[in-house]
């Protein structure tokens, strides 16, 4: 090997954005530079390249673990211990919940977040249940969260079982999970109204900062909104604007937005977008940081506490193997965004609850991370890139507008209850749907390579009935609760509706893939619409060039299949197209497909009697849908 050093900068001259810029036009031969943006959710977009001007005049950030916080809460990063590995529990039976945790916690989790609930979590009715719940957690070292449908009740349950396994409450961290517009959010109600809620949350954070300073007595959770299909700008600007509320709230009912500050913990949900997700968090601690220093908070009262759960919107329940590589991008995102702590999904979520199994994958996502590929050995690791920089500036700008809007209207409550923020989600969602119909937006086995013959993971459903509380009083808030929704959910419904038909007839529903021409001609296109017909959850049957349209018209007609797709060259398609079609529609009820778009000759091949299209960029999903219908699947 050659010891001569390399002198790059002297062998390869700078080159100006200017220049570069130049050759691009070149390349792209009249297309417009646009098309090489690519467009967020939430009204931002991705440039093709970043460089040391888009910075411009913009002063450098301050260093991690100083206001306004952008780089991280803390001075050295998360290099002395790394952030909080945090395990989810949402297991109905408390000893079922309890054993989980004692297994995690002697295999490397250090934090436990329960889910406390009769509908949605775990079972825990008194402060004996919550005593067996956390008999193996030893409080002095572990911090505990909740989130419940009764924050209040539960928080109290905890503080109970503190003082009767004599443990010191000085020594308890964690989060006691008062979030009561995230409750409202998720059940539709809030039984007290606000003022009581404030009021009632008011005493419980003064003696917590007294007694128990690593304690914090309440919640942001972007769960309800991220589950519903916000944006990732929408969901930075409710979880600020939430904030505010309860800065306000507490204010008014006797508490200084400086302890108010210090007794909030946020917790957000990351979803597939990886670069994206990292400047969403960091934006997320600079806006923090900007509005408690509006309320007149001190620097040490700006610092978020900051946690960061693996969404679960993106999870599908086809093919869940792949939710395991959704999750470490998720959790990867979430060290380098700066999250104090996290949780890792287990793959099976979206099916029901997970076993002892999946929940070690979950875990040991994050060991992985942090003591092999030592994520935690510098601090903000983001910091400094052109790129993430100014997508971190993009996004608090627009959370930033976004939150004003939600000011404008009277606050987060006010929006939540008139409408707009349930108005928002469905706009949100209906635009993804679409991009997933089309495939814009592709599901790794469900809308894009699709495995018909997977092998189904059964698990304990969840219950899926809506908390509602049982008491009601002048001051309550009702609306619609916000309803989770995954991005797989359509795809998913055409493969259920393809399993009752199997097991109704013995075979899935089946397409016969005429594809005409040589292999090299035929394959590209074959392989695509084979993969769109099983996404559908329809078996397509494969076969390889005919010598001519009686040979072809004779194997279909022998294969059973009602639908048949035409595909193969262009070229082959004026000759062979009408003349086939015209064939096949002899033979009774059988529908014709062909492959690509028919362009100038779509007229004659629908007067042969071709009944669709299927095409890249048409909503694939409909086209499904109708073939669902006219094979006669439910």
């Amino acid at each position: 090997m050659s010891q001569t050093p390399l002198h790059i900068a002297q062998d390869f001259p700078p080159t100006s954005v200017e220049e570069w810029r130049r050759l691009v036009d070149k390349d792209l031969k009249g297309k417009p530079f646009t098309s090489l943006q690519s467009a967020l959710e939430g009204g931002l977009t991705l440039q093709p390249l970043y460089s040391q001007a888009d910075a411009g005049t913009a002063t450098p950030p301050e260093p991690p673990g100083v206001a306004p916080f952008l780089r991280g809460t803390h001075a050295l990063g998360l290099t002395e211990g790394g952030w909080l590995v945090c395990q989810e529990y949402s297991e109905p039976e408390v000893a079922t919940a309890a054993e989980a945790i004692r297994v995690d916690l002697d295999r490397g989790v250090s934090g436990v977040w329960l889910r406390l609930g009769e509908t949605q979590g775990v079972r825990v009715r008194n402060a004996a249940d919550m005593e067996r719940l956390l008999a193996h957690v030893p409080l002095s070292k572990t911090p505990v969260y909740l989130e419940s449908e009764d924050p209040a009740s539960t928080a109290a349950l905890l503080l109970q079982a503190t003082e009767r396994t004599r443990s010191s409450r000085e020594t308890l961290q964690g989060c006691l999970g008062v979030d009561p517009l995230g409750v409202l959010a998720r059940t539709g109600a809030l039984r007290s109204g606000l003022p009581a809620a404030f009021a009632e949350a008011a005493p419980l954070v003064t003696s917590t900062r007294k007694s128990s300073p690593g304690l914090r007595a309440l919640l942001v959770s972007t769960r309800a909104y991220a589950d519903a299909g916000a944006t990732s700008v929408h969901e930075l600007a409710w979880a600020i604007a939430t904030g505010v509320e309860y800065l306000r709230g507490l204010e008014r009912a006797g508490v200084s937005p400086e302890d108010a500050a210090r007794s909030l913990q946020f917790s957000f949900s990351v979803g597939s977008q990886f670069f994206p997700e990292i400047a969403k968090l960091r934006a997320a601690r600079l806006l923090w940081s900007k509005a408690v220093a509006a309320s007149g908070g001190s620097p040490e009262a700006q610092a978020m506490a900051l946690h960061a759960r693996t969404a679960a919107a993106t999870k599908s329940r086809r093919d869940p193997w792949v939710n395991i590589l959704r999750s470490t991008s998720e959790s990867f995102a979430a060290v380098i965004g700066g999250a104090d702590s996290i949780t890792t999904s287990p793959f099976d979520e979206a099916i029901g609850l997970p076993d002892e199994g999946s929940r070690r994958i979950a875990r040991n996502t994050q060991l992985i991370l942090r003591d092999e590929s030592s994520l935690n050995r510098v601090a903000d690791p983001a910091g400094g890139s052109y790129y993430i920089e100014q997508l971190t500036r993009d996004f608090a700008r627009a959370a930033w507008t976004e939150l004003r809007r939600i000011e404008a209207l009277g606050g987060m409550a006010a929006a939540l209850v008139q409408g707009d923020i349930a108005r928002v989600l469905a706009e949100t969602v209906a635009a993804r749907n679409k991009a997933i119909r089309t495939r814009r937006l592709p599901i790794v086995g469900v809308s894009e390579f699709p495995h018909l013959d997977e092998q189904s993971v059964s698990r304990t459903p969840r219950s899926s009935e809506a908390a509602s509380p049982a008491a009601s009083g002048p001051e309550e808030l009702r609306m619609t609760p916000l309803r989770p929704v995954r991005v797989a959910e359509a795809f998913e419904s055409l493969r259920d509706a393809s399993d009752r038909y199997l097991a109704a007839h013995g075979h899935r529903p089946r397409a016969f893939m005429a594809n005409l021409g040589t292999v090299a001609e035929h394959t590209a296109r074959a392989m695509w619409i084979a993969n769109v017909l099983a996404a559908g959850g329809i078996d397509p049957l494969q076969h390889h060039g005919f010598t001519d349209v009686a040979q072809a018209a004779s194997l279909i007609a022998a294969s059973g299949a009602q639908l048949v797709v035409l595909s193969g060259p262009d070229a082959m398609y004026p000759e062979w197209v009408p003349a086939l079609t015209a064939a096949l529609k002899q033979q009774s009820g059988r529908i014709v497909a062909v492959a690509g778009r028919p362009g100038e000759h779509e007229a004659a091949f629908r007067a042969a009697g071709v009944d669709l299209f299927i095409y890249a960029g048409g909503d694939l999903f409909e086209t499904l849908s109708s073939l669902h219908k006219q094979l006669g699947v439910s």
